[in-house]
């Protein structure tokens, strides 16, 4: 039996690998969110800024074509200013002529606001762009190089699984569906006794077990989890570690 119990162990190993590296496998294209994350925040904000941009040059559009009509009414209240005929005439085109100037210069300097405005906006559009552009650049060459461990983990996937195809060939076939069994309900089928307590249930097995244990005759299972225990310190091969965190084991 302690040959049929270092292959169940060494099959244990090889099934503990292929989960492994699937696992990892299965990881991979999460590497890739936090990049991808940080350039969906800047591309939001990059649209932001070019609607605010937009908005920026069309007020200021709007403020060109008003002094431009402020400055044909100012005209034309020199006119009248011109052809005033008394006093008064001359006197209300005198005000509307101020007024005009008013308007004309309260324009220029809101203007000018707006000018700079977009100017600063500009700016801030053209660095935030070169942040999106060097951010996309990176994601396409992290995506370039999960290609590449992608592929080097397939081929460690497929080597660890024919290791694991070995190993089941050297278990006997009806050792071989307790193992399957077990490992499908508990996550994994062997576990080790030390000091006398299963590692897979952490169940203190009773002493004349953990004596037929010690002579290596037969392959038991924990009263407990039913698990297939072994004494490690009498098992001359590296013994499977029994994970603390897998299935269910009461």
């Amino acid at each position: 039996m302690r040959e049929q119990l270092k292959a169940l162990l060494e099959l244990q190993n090889a099934d503990a690998k292929v989960r492994e590296i699937e696992k990892i496998i299965a990881g991979l294209p999460s590497k890739l969110d936090p990049v991808r994350r940080d350039l969906d925040k800047l591309e939001a904000l990059l649209g932001a800024e070019r609607a605010k941009l937009k908005d920026t040059e069309t007020w200021r559009k709007d403020h060109l074509s008003a002094i431009e009509r402020e400055n044909d009414h100012l005209k034309n209240a020199k006119n009248k200013l011109s052809a005033s005929k008394n006093g008064k005439e001359f006197n209300a085109a005198n005000r509307e002529v101020d007024h005009k100037r008013k308007s004309i210069t309260d324009r220029e300097a809101e203007l000018k606001k707006i000018s700079e405005a977009a100017v600063n906006s500009a700016a801030q559009l053209e660095a935030r762009s070169k942040d999106v552009e060097a951010l996309r650049e990176q994601l396409l060459g992290n995506q370039a190089a999960l290609v590449e461990e992608t592929a080097n983990m397939q081929e460690k996937l497929a080597a660890a699984v024919v290791a694991r195809d070995a190993a089941r060939n050297g278990v006997e076939p009806s050792w071989r569906k307790t193992y399957d069994a077990l490992s499908a309900k508990r996550g994994y089928a062997v576990a080790p006794v030390v000091k006398g307590t299963c590692q897979g249930c952490h169940m203190a097995l009773p002493p004349q077990l953990n004596n037929i244990l010690a002579r290596l005759e037969s392959i038991e299972t924990c009263p407990r989890c039913s698990r297939l225990v072994y004494r490690q310190e009498f098992v001359d091969a590296p013994a499977a570690v029994a994970p603390t965190d897998a299935a269910p084991t009461a």
